[in-house]
């Protein structure tokens, strides 16, 4: 494939500025020369996206300080970067979209619909949805054949995998074109079949689930779960160190919900899981802001010292 098709010069994020769509812009900036909007319905939102950016864990400020980024560089960067509320606006000329809005159907249909609306005729559609079929997303657009699935995994400009989910709908030309630039910007994308929770969060939930239902079941607590990930299976981060710290509780919740609608029992949501969900206890208020804590502050559990 030639570098033209992947040479995207404008790209939207909706809901970029959440959790994962402040990273993939962080991706589209440092990796490419493209201009990024971020877009969110609420100021507050886009102002926490564009401070993350900034001064969050992975962001440019970290990468000045480590000498991975110059001030040169990070100021270049902050000249293609811009964030606003008004759809029609931060959608205008957009020949790439990528939507982060949470995994709920109608919430990304509403934000899909917005982008066929107001970026360009050609543009691709890319959903960072972790379970919903791809082709149920693009059902209400009059040109489903542009909506690609991109699964990316946080810390997104980190992490270099990118699940590409394809549908029957979806036409050769958006799938390469975006396939061709997450290469280009140093990702390992993989095309997977469309399908709920597509391979890694069918996979991935169900460990999570099944640790929740152990804590239930007085098995072993948060704690002692997270060690013996950490120190028998080798993982950087425990289950519950995880569901915490990067705040993907309600990303959990909300694909398993989807996937007990989907694909049966088996993924049914563990009632400890509903009750910490509903109360509140979403994972790092630094990243959701909306949150109380995470399950060690539900349970009222001191959290282990790293």
């Amino acid at each position: 494939m030639d570098d033209k098709t992947a040479n995207f010069k404008k790209i939207a994020i909706l809901g970029g500025g959440g959790l994962m769509g402040h990273g993939i812009a962080l991706s589209c900036l440092q990796r490419s020369n493209a201009e990024v909007t971020i877009i969110s319905r609420r100021d507050e939102t886009v102002k926490h996206g564009m401070d993350l950016i900034e001064n969050g864990q992975y962001g440019l400020g970290v990468a000045v300080k480590r000498g991975k980024l110059s001030e040169e560089a990070r100021d270049e960067i902050r000249s293609r970067l811009s964030g606003t509320t008004d759809y029609a606006e931060g959608l205008a000329g957009a020949d790439l979209v990528f939507e982060t809005i949470p995994e709920v159907v109608d919430l990304k249909h509403n934000a899909l619909l917005e982008a066929e609306k107001h970026a360009s005729e050609d543009a691709v559609i890319a959903s960072n949805t972790s379970s919903i079929m791809i082709a149920e997303l693009s059902a209400p657009l009059k040109n489903p054949g542009r909506v690609v699935g991109t699964h990316w995994f946080y810390p997104a400009n980190i992490m270099p995998l990118v699940e590409v989910g394809r549908s029957e709908l979806t036409n050769k030309e958006a799938l390469d074109s975006v396939v061709a630039y997450l290469r280009q910007i140093g990702k390992k994308p993989v095309v997977v079949k469309d399908a709920p929770g597509f391979f890694m969060t069918r996979f991935v939930n169900n460990y999570l689930a099944e640790a929740i239902r152990l804590v239930e079941l007085g098995i072993a607590g948060p704690a002692e779960i997270d060690e013996m990930c950490k120190n028998g299976l080798g993982w950087p981060m425990g289950v519950f160190e995880f569901l915490d710290d990067t705040a993907s509780f309600d990303s959990f919740y909300h694909a398993q919900e989807y996937l007990f609608e989907t694909c049966g029992e088996r993924y049914a949501v563990p009632p400890l899981a509903r009750k910490v969900f509903k109360s509140g206890y979403k994972g790092n208020p630094a990243l959701k802001p909306d949150s109380r804590g995470g399950w060690y502050d539900f349970l009222g559990i001191e959290k282990p010292k790293k």
